[in-house]
């Protein structure tokens, strides 16, 4: 085993169509080790259509690129991740001198690889509350994650867990690998805006690309947010409610729907929706169609980056009420943008968000959500209360300070695995 070779960042998971939370983790961490200066010890392999996306966030970074195939085929995806872990990625590791291997997501293909390797599965609600997508899985889709799991775990040398939740929940379904978890909050990174006079950049952007999802930034294309056309999603009040992401069922979408239709009249808000809305959803809308709230309830659809910063700097109030989170970065980067907030009191929303937001709980309860909407209209967070949080989340979080981190996991895997390869090595000398 060379002891001089590059990280791998396995960055084949990430999706073309839209910025899911794994998106988010993978680019504010290569943007932490790129403005840390440590980009030349590492290398990204990627499907195609992530190249230029890579470059605008790391010019210097590696990058080792895979044809893409049928992104619209989720289980062909899912195949086609299996088949380049399982084929390709060995013969990238011998080809470009890999020392060590970070796997940006789960489903890691059917062998163990010969260099040490890390995983962050992100949560497993597949296991622990048994839903993929928007309904409860399959007893036999259940068995089928279940397995995945288990390889993946059973190959990796150390597994990253995101919350002290996620932590708790992998150690409970799978013990055999409690030794293996190690506990790093999700790095964030983002401008911070003042909302009182949000024509002016955080100073500590200094000129470098900020990435957001799906889409790289500039400092001048943060500014261009600023002037984000949101007019189209105006309702009948000049204030707003904000919930985004709206594509799975337990992001729990309709308890919000319901619950602000009891207080509409009473807070006068327009309840903005972000996000696509799948067929497997579409009774959301139903539902706002049957109730007749469409001149207050608007459904944003799929939105660009900068539409939905401005929406969310705009906004009076974002909303979670999420039945479980594995982590819930939008919340976080509301925080940091100095939004209030609210969320459902489950999982890791609490502890994610230090207890700093106002809460509410059962997650599924109409009415506590209603009331908890009213207490807040009723007594608003203060400036400073909103700045401390803010201030707080930010340094919680900070991108750079999670690479470091992760580069400091890296190297030390990499480095107890050389030393086990040389006692080895050495044994083998002294039995010759």
């Amino acid at each position: 085993m060379e002891s001089n070779g590059k990280i791998l960042l396995n960055f084949i998971y990430l999706s073309k169509k839209h910025a899911g939370g794994k998106d988010q983790f993978a680019i504010n961490l290569l943007s932490g080790i790129y403005d840390n200066g440590d980009i030349s010890k590492v290398c990204v392999v990627c499907f195609d259509y992530l190249y230029d996306i890579i470059k605008r966030i790391a010019p210097t970074v590696e990058i080792i690129t895979i044809p893409s195939k049928n992104e619209n085929n989720e289980l062909e995806r899912m195949v086609n991740i299996l088949k380049v872990n399982t084929f390709q990625i060995p013969k990238i590791i011998k080809e470009y001198n890999i020392s060590e291997i970070f796997h940006a997501s789960c489903n890691n293909g059917l062998v163990k690889f010969k260099v040490p390797s890390v995983v962050i599965p992100h949560d497993i609600k597949a296991i622990s509350h048994r839903v993929m997508g928007n309904v409860k899985i399959s007893w036999y889709k259940y068995m089928l994650y279940k397995l995945m799991y288990n390889m993946d775990f059973k190959h990796a040398d150390k597994i990253i867990a995101i919350s002290n939740n996620d932590e708790s929940e992998m150690k409970k379904y799978f013990p055999e690998y409690k030794d293996k978890i190690v506990q790093i909050y999700n790095p964030i990174k983002i401008v911070q805006f003042n909302k009182s006079n949000n024509s002016q950049l955080d100073k500590t952007s200094n000129n470098k690309l900020e990435a957001k999802g799906d889409l790289a930034q500039s400092q001048a294309e943060m500014v261009a947010t600023l002037e984000a056309d949101t007019e189209k999603f105006k309702g009948k009040y000049n204030k707003n409610i904000v919930a985004i992401n709206l594509q799975f069922h337990h992001k729990n979408i309709i308890t919000l729907i319901k619950a602000y239709e009891l207080i509409k009249d009473k807070i006068q808000c327009n309840l903005i929706l972000v996000g696509n809305v799948p067929k497997r959803v579409e009774y959301l809308k139903q539902y706002v169609v049957d109730n007749k709230l469409e001149d207050v309830v608007i459904f944003t659809g799929f939105i660009n980056s900068k539409e939905k910063r401005r929406i969310l700097l705009d906004c009076d109030l974002y909303i979670n009420p999420s039945l479980f989170e594995g982590f819930g970065m939008t919340a976080v980067e509301a925080m940091i943008l100095k939004v209030p907030t609210l969320l459902s009191k489950v999982s890791a929303n609490y502890e994610v968000t230090a207890g700093l937001c106002k809460y509410y709980e059962p997650a599924d309860d109409v009415q506590a959500l209603a009331n908890a909407m009213l207490d807040y209209f009723s007594n608003p967070y203060t400036q400073k209360q909103l700045d401390e949080a803010s201030a707080i989340m930010k340094k919680r979080y900070d991108y750079r300070t999670i690479a470091t981190e992760y580069m400091n996991l890296f190297v030390a895997e990499s480095n107890a695995a050389k030393d086990v390869y040389e006692q080895e090595n050495a044994r083998r000398n002294e039995v010759l």
